[in-house]
């Protein structure tokens, strides 16, 4: 009976937890890249720090280190952005393959039994 409750919860109970474990995984990484956030504010500026209090500074001035504050954002967050979505599609087919090997893992010591019977060295 021990046997049969294993194999049951192997196929049934144990692979939905696995699967919920890696989709978990999933959204954790999504969430600590924060792409929703960073796709939100690709645009805005990157830490104006003192830009606001210089005194003489003439609206070119501005506008150029808003600029350039701009186009820093910009890129660091599309950087972050894609590093996120590279990291999510690894761990999505790692995570997908993980779940397709799932049901095979039980065979695995027969399978290790079968091998050194034949005499196959790895």
């Amino acid at each position: 009976m021990f046997a049969v409750d294993l194999v049951r919860w192997w196929y049934a109970k144990g692979w939905r937890v696995f699967f919920d474990e890696v989709k978990t995984k999933v959204k954790d990484t999504a969430d600590a890249f924060s792409i929703g956030e960073l796709l939100q504010t690709l645009f805005k500026p990157y830490r104006r720090l003192g830009t606001e209090n210089r005194v003489g500074d003439t609206k070119l001035n501005i506008f150029l280190d808003k600029l350039v504050s701009r186009v820093v954002g910009t890129l660091s967050r599309t950087v972050l952005i894609v590093t996120g979505v590279i990291f999510i599609i690894i761990e999505t087919i790692v995570g997908g393959v993980l779940v397709a090997i799932w049901p095979l893992v039980p065979l695995l010591p027969v399978a290790g039994v079968i091998l050194a019977v034949l005499g196959v060295k790895l």
